[in-house]
Formats: C-alpha cells, sequence, structure tokens
C-alpha cells in the first residue's frame, strides 16, 4: 500500500502521520505533502518533539507542495480535515476515488499550539493510522 498523507503546511500533522504510519505499517510506503507548503521548511519543532515521543524520526523531513506525481504515486490519499480531501478532488478529480480523511475525523490543525496540542495530534494519529 502506498499513503499520502495531505495537510496544509506539511509541517505538522501530515509528517507525523507519515512517520507514525512508516513506524506502525512497514509494510506500506507512507509520503506527506501539503497544500500550501513552504518548499523545504522543517517540521515544527513540537511536531518533532512529538515524533521523538512516539519513538519516531521528524528531524530530515522538508515539506513539500502536493503534485500530480504525488497523487500518481499514491494507492490512497488521506486529507487531514474535509477540506483538505475537497480541495484535493477539486485540483485532482481523476483521483477523486483514492481520496479520502482519516478515520477519525478532522484533525485541528496544532500549528501554533502548546506541546500538548502535538501531543494530542500524534496519539490521535496513532489511533488514526491503527485503523487504516
Amino acid at each position: 500500500m502506498k499513503i499520502l498523507f495531505v495537510c496544509t503546511g506539511n509541517t505538522c500533522r501530515s509528517p507525523l502521520a507519515e512517520v507514525l504510519c512508516a513506524a506502525r505499517k512497514p509494510e506500506w510506503e507512507a509520503r506527506s505533502r501539503g497544500l500550501a507548503a513552504y518548499e523545504n521548511a522543517n517540521a515544527a519543532a513540537h511536531a518533532a518533539e512529538a515524533a521523538r515521543e512516539h519513538g519516531c524520526d521528524l528531524s530530515a523531513h522538508q515539506a513539500h507542495m502536493v503534485a500530480e506525481r504525488d497523487i500518481d504515486w499514491a494507492d490512497t490519499v488521506i486529507g487531514m480535515t474535509t477540506a483538505h480531501a475537497a480541495m484535493l478532488r477539486t485540483l485532482f478529480p481523476a483521483h477523486a476515488d483514492k481520496i479520502r480523511t482519516l478515520p477519525g475525523g478532522d484533525l485541528p490543525d496544532p500549528l501554533g499550539g502548546t506541546m500538548s496540542d502535538y501531543r494530542q495530534c500524534a496519539d490521535r494519529l496513532e489511533q488514526d493510522v491503527a485503523e487504516l
């Protein structure tokens, strides 16, 4: 299974989902992208810390904008919110059938929040990845 996680900036939610999925489902290939990413930006510091607390490493992460080649590559594309999924379906209508949201529904963006917000995000993603 090739799975692509998509959020807004590709510095918090989708990179966390990517590394958690890679660690928990090693038979799958996971990647992440953003709908409004600053190319090559690092993961947010709190996201990297939350990843470490879950035994994962985001230190080498660099943000990237989602592109057609990413959607082509993936078997499944997961938007972090229904708005992300809707935008992906608008941008890539030929692939609408493989675009969905997380099993637990919309995941709030922790950007600018506390370390507790990032921990809650990572804990929630851990559950969602297990349900995929």
